[in-house]
């Protein structure tokens, strides 16, 4: 961590440390502004982050791998609140959904990140721009992963939103009409939540 430069990223160890209860390994990453944790319980691990604190013109970001599902679920979201913290504008977080299977389900049935279980987790900590990073084939490219990224400014938050409005219109008036699987409801109920109450969308 010798190479941190990035004041939230270099602050993380400890952070997750006091505010999740648990212990923190950290090890040297690949390169110097880079850097792997490991989070455990008692003994048991509940996830990994690498971190890359930024270089030049390169910002910095979190990846979230070699999930612990049933450790994880209980420090999930508070997680995600740190990540947004420690990261500065434009800056994302990478999150593995591989271990959640709602989550792949809705995102094989095209639905948009944001009403997945994953999804409206990392928009309800204030995460507004989503990507989906899914390879069918090859081997470097790492898992399938969500990419949630905190708004580069104000007038960038409201493009965002607008966009995530139009996700919301487009999912709820598709599949209201197909046959509510257990996943699919749960993501309409997120979609009306979102739509209706916690964004207002037109």
């Amino acid at each position: 961590m010798e190479g941190c430069g990035h004041e939230g990223l270099r602050a993380l160890p400890e952070t997750l440390s006091r505010r999740l209860n648990a212990y923190v390994r950290v090890r040297r990453g690949r390169f110097t502004e880079e850097y792997n944790l490991g989070l455990y319980r008692e003994g048991d691990m509940i996830l990994e982050l690498k971190v890359f604190c930024g270089r030049g013109y390169y910002r910095g970001w979190i990846e979230v791998f070699n999930v612990n599902e049933k450790l994880f679920k209980d420090v999930e979201e508070e997680l995600y609140r740190i990540a947004y913290d420690a990261l500065k504008p434009g800056e994302p977080i990478y999150v593995d959904y591989s271990w959640d299977p709602e989550t792949v389900k809705l995102i094989d049935m095209g639905a948009p990140p944001e009403v997945t279980r994953i999804g409206f987790k990392l928009l309800t900590s204030g995460f507004t721009w989503f990507k989906v990073w899914y390879y069918p084939e090859g081997f470097m490219e790492g898992s399938v992963k969500i990419q949630a990224e905190k708004a580069l400014n104000e007038e960038a938050k409201i493009r965002h939103l607008e966009s995530i409005c139009g996700n919301l219109k487009s999912f709820t008036s598709t599949f209201t009409e197909t046959p509510r699987a257990g996943e699919v409801r749960a993501a309409l109920e997120r979609a009306l939540k979102l739509r209706d109450e916690l964004l207002g969308c037109p």
